[in-house]
């Protein structure tokens, strides 16, 4: 069985949170696959944590989903580390990594929808 690991940085906040776990359910309603949510590092559930749970529910094969905007050191080095001790730890299962957001056209229609909404003074 397959299903979607959606990788967040991490924050001690707890609106991060709650946006990050919104995104999850979001993509979780529209693919109706598995999904869940986990953190590289500060918050739990950590990305083993979060594999081994998806693992005892049948999950054999994983796509891993960054919610990280650029590909930076984390996506370079630091989940791939983490991903390469869970193979390890269980022999049957299979892990790809999808690209984190990048480029893409659409981020510019919401930061324009940002520039014109509403603003905070600070």
């Amino acid at each position: 069985m397959k299903g979607i690991l959606v990788i967040g940085h991490g924050s001690r906040s707890q609106e991060a949170d709650e946006v990050f776990f919104k995104i999850v359910d979001m993509l979780k309603n529209k693919t109706g696959s598995l999904v869940e949510g986990c953190y590289m590092e500060i918050s739990k559930p950590s990305i083993p944590e979060t594999i081994e749970k998806m693992y005892k529910e049948g999950i054999k094969d994983f796509t891993v989903l960054p919610y990280f905007l650029f590909p930076g050191i984390h996506i370079k080095e630091d989940i791939p580390e983490i991903l390469k001790e869970v193979e390890e730890k269980y022999e049957d299962i299979k892990i790809s990594m999808a690209n984190p957001i990048g480029y893409n056209e659409l981020l510019v229609d919401i930061l324009l929808e940002r520039v014109n909404g509403e603003k905070q003074c600070i």
